[in-house]
């Protein structure tokens, strides 16, 4: 996948799919975030770059603080996959 599809495909929306209130992915140009509950309130979320080898981007387990609902680890995904395709696209 070129960048120049890559920038395409990031104007599209973010679409997840799968249980929104259990375990979701959404694929959104050459990304996959996904997030999942774990226990009570906590989630869980990660994104991955699938055109690199589905290295790692960015993921919950980085950070010490918690993310409580599936609205916040979708939107801390989204935010992430967001922040990372800004910057490997405008070098």
């Amino acid at each position: 996948m070129t960048k120049e599809e890559r920038l395409k495909l990031s104007r599209e929306p973010i679409i997840w799919t799968g249980d929104l209130l259990d375990d979701c992915t959404a694929e959104w140009a050459g990304l996959m975030l996904r997030a999942e509950w774990m226990d009570e309130e906590y989630w869980w979320w990660a994104v991955y770059d699938m055109v690199n080898n589905e290295e790692t981007v960015d993921s919950s387990n980085e950070y010490e603080s918690i993310f409580i609902g599936a609205a916040a680890a979708r939107a801390k995904a989204e935010s992430v996959a967001g922040a990372y395709l800004a910057k490997i696209l405008t070098t």
